[in-house]
């Protein structure tokens, strides 16, 4: 259901691997979400640092759209950066299972964008 690794890179080497790789894979960077800034701004204390990168790769999203337009609530896909017990943890939910729970149709073409999201994941935390 989902796709972890931990890598021995600081939370920020990590975030710009992510970027490098991001870029290296024909994909874009739409947005970083800070979620512990987010959450501090609201009085609430996370304790951990933790980003959500939404990436994209628009041919990609375009087929995905002329399949099931309906699907773009769950668009774009999402990165997700943590710390974790002093540890720096990379995450995705696998396009491959939550697509194709909306849509069978998106199966094969999720299967084929799930290997760059995982080939851009674990680039990072080389």
């Amino acid at each position: 259901m989902k796709y972890q690794l931990t890598t021995n890179k600081s939370f920020d080497e990590t975030y710009e691997a992510l970027q490098e790789s991001i870029v290296k894979n024909k994909f874009g960077l739409q947005h970083t979400h800070n979620v512990h800034e987010k959450l501090k701004a609201k009085d609430v204390e996370l304790g951990r640092r933790c980003l959500i990168l939404d990436i994209c790769q628009p041919y990609i999203a375009k087929e995905i759209l002329d399949i099931d337009p309906s699907v773009s609530s769950v668009l774009p896909c999402s990165i997700s950066l943590y710390e974790d017990e002093g540890k720096t943890n990379i995450c995705v939910v696998k396009p491959s299972f939550l697509f194709p729970q909306l849509n069978e149709k998106l199966k094969p073409l999720m299967q084929r964008v799930e290997k760059t999201i995982f080939k851009i994941i674990d680039e990072a935390a080389a």
